[in-house]
């Protein structure tokens, strides 16, 4: 599932980076903006699901760490950006639906704490 949700979110950024840098006029990206800026946050959050898809549970620390911090940092400001009509609806619909694939991601547990608690679950059963 988290795979999906990465690989799903990359797919849309994908679609959305590509659409607007060739095809701005097209009716279908109107809702999504063409500026270079939009591009550069795509771009970063692609290099970002691509990190997260490449590396294996458990990710080192520091990976974890700045992973969570860009996925909030992008998620604020998507939900400020939107509230105050600076953002159109495709952007920020692609840019919650990476950071919470990231933030997901960023959040998981160590392999050896899964092992633990299953071993005590079998152990009061």
């Amino acid at each position: 599932m988290g795979k999906m949700l990465l690989l799903l979110s990359l797919v849309c950024l994908a679609i959305l980076s590509i659409g607007t840098g060739l095809f701005p006029q097209n009716p279908d990206f109107w809702l999504a903006s063409g500026a270079s800026t939009y591009q550069h946050i795509r771009e970063l959050l692609a290099v970002v699901l691509t990190l997260q898809l490449i590396t294996r549970p458990p990710r080192h620390i520091w990976l974890r760490m700045l992973s969570g911090a860009v996925a909030v940092t992008v998620g604020v400001w998507s939900i400020e950006a939107t509230y105050a009509n600076h953002m159109l609806l495709f952007d920020t619909l692609c840019f919650l639906s990476a950071s919470v694939a990231i933030g997901v991601t960023a959040l998981e547990r160590k392999a050896a704490t899964l092992g633990v608690l299953s071993s005590n679950k079998k152990a009061f059963a």
